[in-house]
C-alpha cells in the first residue's frame, strides 16, 4: 500500500517528534507515536501524568491507553510513515532562531530515514529551513526528497489553552519541496 493509500485509509503510523505544549495535543489528536529526548518526559506519560497545564491528565491516561507510545527511542523512526517535526526554535541574542534542535533532529531521522517516509516540519522558522537545511541532513541518508521520501513544511498554528479554536479546528498551510511532497 502507497503512503498516499495508508493516509487515506488512517493506517499510516505517525510519529511526533517533541512532546511539548504543541506536539503533544498533536499527539494525541493523530493518536500515534510520539517521540521526545528527554526521558523524564516519556516516563511521566507512561505513568498517566502530565507535565503540561492546560492538558488534563485524564486526556494523558486516555490516550496512552487508547493509542499512544510515547518514546525516547528514535530507531523507532524507521516505522513510521509520517513524521512531524515540532521542536522548539528559540531566539538567539540577535533574535534569530536557534536552528541546533530543528538541525539535530534532522540528523536523528537520517539515520533511520527510509523510501516513502513524509517528514514534516511543523516548527516556527524562516523561510527556506525545510528546503535547504533540513533538506540536506535528510539528503545525507543518501535517499533523495521528492524522489525517495517526501518533505513538507506546515508552520505552528496553534494557540495553546485556547479552548475557542482547538487544534482540530486551525487550519493548516503546506508547502512540499516537490508536487509529490505537497500531494
Amino acid at each position: 500500500m502507497s503512503l498516499i493509500e495508508k493516509i487515506a485509509a488512517r493506517q499510516a503510523e505517525i510519529g511526533v517528534i517533541d512532546l511539548g505544549y504543541v506536539g503533544l495535543p498533536l499527539v494525541f489528536a493523530f493518536c500515534r507515536a510520539g517521540f521526545d529526548v528527554d526521558p523524564e518526559k516519556v516516563d511521566m506519560l507512561k505513568l498517566g501524568r502530565s507535565y503540561i497545564r492546560h492538558i488534563d491528565l485524564q486526556s494523558i491516561e486516555k490516550g496512552v491507553l487508547a493509542c499512544f507510545t510515547p518514546t525516547a527511542d528514535f530507531a523507532r523512526l524507521s516505522k513510521m510513515d509520517c513524521i512531524v517535526v515540532w521542536v522548539p526554535t528559540p531566539l538567539n541574542k540577535n533574535r534569530e532562531p536557534d536552528m541546533s534542535y530543528v538541525l539535530n533532529t534532522s540528523w536523528a531521522i537520517a539515520r533511520q530515514l527510509r523510501e516513502d517516509q513524509l517528514v514534516v516540519l511543523d516548527s516556527t522558522t524562516h523561510p527556506g529551513t525545510t528546503d535547504g537545511k533540513m533538506r540536506g541532513v535528510l539528503e545525507k541518508s543518501g535517499l533523495k526528497a521528492g524522489a525517495d521520501f517526501y518533505i513538507a513544511i506546515s508552520p505552528e498554528r496553534e494557540d495553546p489553552n485556547n479552548k475557542e479554536f482547538p487544534l482540530s479546528s486551525v487550519p493548516k498551510l503546506v508547502g512540499g519541496f516537490s508536487q509529490a511532497c505537497l500531494q
